[in-house]
């Protein structure tokens, strides 16, 4: 399987293994990227655990899982990218309902690994509801990791809203 991060590489080679703690995000992009894989593959303690020490305070696991649960995480576009930000768009579906996420994230560096700070989110967009017989939303991003080409919504991604991994 492609990474969720809608990188060229295979999960096992990409995010899987920053996810899994084989590896160390080496940038905030990386982490930003891997963090959206978490989301897509509902990974809520990998979320958790790259917040910073402060942050980390003030959320909840349950909250995160739920949330990760609850939306079908399509695809990633990095739209800038410096050394302690990343501003990115994240479309998921949720209730049949295909959104965009657009955060400007700040990122910092915490015993020697990055951690996610906070963000702006600049836009929060509903694209639009999904009709069962239409071409999946997921065949609309180059990125995104769960394309089947040229199937309906009802045959791809409404019937696996949860995907196991």
């Amino acid at each position: 399987m492609l990474c969720p991060c809608g990188s060229t590489l295979l999960f096992n080679a990409c995010c899987q293994l920053y996810i899994t703690q084989q590896q160390q995000p080496s940038t905030a992009e990386q982490l930003m990227r891997s963090r959206f894989s978490a989301y897509a593959t509902k990974n809520g303690q990998y979320i958790f655990a790259t917040y910073g020490a402060a942050q980390q305070l003030k959320q909840s696991l349950g909250e995160i899982q739920a949330w990760a649960d609850e939306c079908l995480w399509l695809a990633l576009k990095i739209h800038a990218s410096s050394k302690n930000t990343v501003e990115f768009s994240a479309y998921y579906v949720v209730d049949n309902t295909l959104w965009e996420l657009r955060e400007k994230s700040n990122f910092t560096v915490e015993e020697n690994q990055w951690r996610y700070l906070d963000g702006d989110i600049t836009e929060h967009n509903q694209i639009k509801k999904i009709k069962r017989n239409e071409l999946c939303p997921c065949n609309q991003y180059a990125t995104a990791w769960s394309a089947k080409k040229g199937k309906k919504f009802k045959q791809c991604c409404a019937k696996s809203q949860v995907r196991s991994f």
